[in-house]
């Protein structure tokens, strides 16, 4: 249903009236429109927001990264030198305890051992062996038996036997 079935009914006269008023209405605001197309405007500059945050986000984003990255790389170059030092160190070890057992100290007098620990080897290369045993008997009884360290001998000879200065 529209108006003009609803107007059907009435008279003529009333249906010429309500069309001239609709198109009155019509013109008017196109009328209207047309005004306010064509007055000219005045247009206003938006302000200019300069949003940081995604640049900021960014940029503790990159710096992050990069600080991991090189924590990463220091502990790498870290683990590096540790091994060289190990492989270094491990390689020192055994060559110092050969140099050691090769050549032995003679900076400490030397104390006679009981003759019932000690004994005299026969031939030359056996009597060699037998002198560097003697040495490390030796060592190792003066350092069993040593009542202060070496350290702290200087100090010792100061006090008296009784322990007072």
């Amino acid at each position: 249903m529209n108006w003009r079935e609803d107007l059907a009914g009435e008279s003529p006269e009333k249906d010429f009236e309500l069309e001239q008023a609709l198109q009155h209405f019509k013109a008017s605001i196109d009328a209207w429109s047309n005004a306010a197309l064509s007055r000219p405007r005045m247009m206003t500059k938006a302000p200019v927001r300069q949003n940081w945050r995604p640049a900021a986000i960014w940029a503790l984003g990159c710096l992050l990264a990069a600080a991991s990255l090189t924590g990463a790389a220091y502990k790498m170059l870290h683990r590096q030198e540790m091994t060289k030092q190990a492989a270094q160190r491990s390689t020192e070890k055994p060559a110092a305890a050969a140099r050691s057992i090769a050549q032995p100290t003679n900076a400490l007098p030397e104390k006679k051992a009981p003759a019932a620990t000690v004994r005299k080897l026969s031939t030359g290369a056996q009597d060699n062996a037998g002198g560097q045993d003697e040495n490390l008997l030796a060592s190792v009884n003066k350092d069993v038996s040593q009542q202060i360290p070496a350290a702290m001998e200087p100090l010792a000879q100061l006090m008296d036997s009784n322990g007072a200065q």
